[in-house]
């Protein structure tokens, strides 16, 4: 209604409003509609441009944000801090570590125009971590002034890598920079853990114990047929209700196992 509005009021050739335009429909996912619009600006500014890159981007397509940024620069357009997040967040969450790496360098050598700022630093380690390039993330890492949540990154990777060396120094650094953090006690518990390091385990634990440090425990709610809404945790035996919700289960997995034998006794009448 409001692209109709500007339309008619011939608001729509201000470039601001193009350029909302496109970012509207980009951020809704129609980017027919949004490339359409972009089509009909005579000359885009970076903003459009931003605003289209970031649709491709954030909606999973990014070899297409890289052909568009080709594209960008070839129409003479330099891109500024936004461009470079939004190329370098499509690369993480396409694993295309290359192309990744040679935009990192490419806005690392504009020394003066543009900086790398956390964001930046954030999604190469994510990259980096990603693809299993973990000594490579850590000297990313160490570039950075703002590393907290991108050690917890690293730390997060070397547990699913199994990599212990580079897993401890990560979880040092993080307890360095916030000696009460549960979780990173526990990601360290789990790297000694699937390394073998039972003796490592042991001692994590009589750490946590002795800071008085516990995971915080995952909620589940649902609604009640009155309107209430009832939280509870894994193994909760203090509920007023929890009687009356293990009756449920209990009914509902018969439910299911009746319901595995009709499929059964179906299966066996058709053969």
């Amino acid at each position: 209604m409001i692209h109709s509005q500007a339309i008619k009021t011939g608001c729509d050739a201000e470039m601001n409003v193009c350029g909302s335009l496109v970012h509207m429909y980009a951020k809704n996912g129609n980017l027919q509609a949004s490339r359409s619009v972009f089509s009909q600006v005579w000359l885009p500014d970076l903003k459009c441009w931003n605003s289209l890159l970031g649709g491709y981007g954030h909606h999973g397509m990014p070899v297409e944000t890289l052909k568009l940024f080709k594209e960008m620069l070839k129409h003479g357009i330099q891109p500024d801090h936004v461009t470079f997040l939004t190329l370098l967040s499509a690369c993480s969450h396409g694993g295309l570590v290359e192309e990744g790496m040679m935009l990192w360098n490419s806005m690392k050598q504009k020394s003066g125009t543009i900086t790398p700022g956390p964001n930046h630093y954030s999604c190469m380690v994510s990259l980096l971590c990603r693809a299993g390039l973990l000594e490579k993330a850590e000297e990313v890492i160490q570039e950075s002034e703002h590393n907290l949540e991108m050690w917890r990154t690293l730390l997060s990777a070397c547990v699913d890598k199994r990599n212990l060396g580079l897993g401890i120094r990560a979880g040092e650094e993080v307890l360095r920079l916030d000696s009460d953090d549960s979780a990173t006690h526990v990601l360290v518990s789990n790297l000694y853990a699937v390394t073998g390091r039972w003796d490592g385990v042991a001692d994590m634990r009589k750490k946590m114990r002795g800071m008085m440090l516990e995971k915080e425990a995952g909620l589940s709610w649902i609604e009640a047929q009155h309107g209430g809404i009832q939280a509870f945790t894994s193994d909760d035996q203090t509920s007023s209700v929890i009687n009356e919700a293990q009756s449920e289960v209990w009914r509902l997995r018969g439910n299911v196992g009746r319901s595995e034998v009709d499929d059964l006794d179906a299966k066996d009448c058709s053969t």
